[in-house]
């Protein structure tokens, strides 16, 4: 596992807050899509929805089979987006305890509660980072009190 100080080619380019300390490639990440807007499962089957509407409409003669195969087809796309955004989950929380311990083995306090993982720099807990880039999740020591999201505000 490969940890340095230096944020140089950083995976941080992505967020607006300034970094402590970065720890590139704490976990693999899964291999396929990122979770986003267009591949939930709800926007899925809301195209499925729309697409078998519009099939069924169609003046074709086998518009009503057309129409079911596209719903059968949606709800595999959408199990297939719900199994695919299950495994990035997982694969956060891991990535999550990964950077806790390699923070750890480097001297740093990380602790975790209902708002992520924080540590400890000098009296104040601060946000630890947890994001995907190239294949690999990171984990960034933000500097500043606030997380990237209230930065970028």
């Amino acid at each position: 596992m490969k940890v340095n100080q230096s944020p140089v080619d950083s995976p941080r380019e992505w967020a607006d807050s300034v970094s402590a300390r970065v720890f590139p490639a704490v976990a693999r990440a899964p291999q396929g899509l990122a979770p986003r807007w267009w591949n939930h499962p709800v926007a899925v089957m809301y195209a499925t929805v729309l697409c078998a509407a519009a099939v069924f409409a169609a003046p074709v003669t086998a518009s009503g089979v057309l129409a079911v195969l596209v719903v059968v087809g949606g709800v595999g796309l959408a199990t297939a987006a719900e199994i695919n955004r299950q495994r990035w989950s997982t694969s956060r929380c891991h990535a999550e305890q990964e950077a806790a311990w390699v923070a750890a083995q480097s001297g740093y306090q990380v602790a975790a509660d209902e708002a992520g993982l924080r540590w400890l720099a000098g009296e104040q807990w601060r946000p630890v980072t947890v994001d995907h880039h190239r294949g690999w999740w990171h984990a960034c020591l933000d500097a500043t009190g606030a997380s990237s999201v209230e930065d970028a505000a």
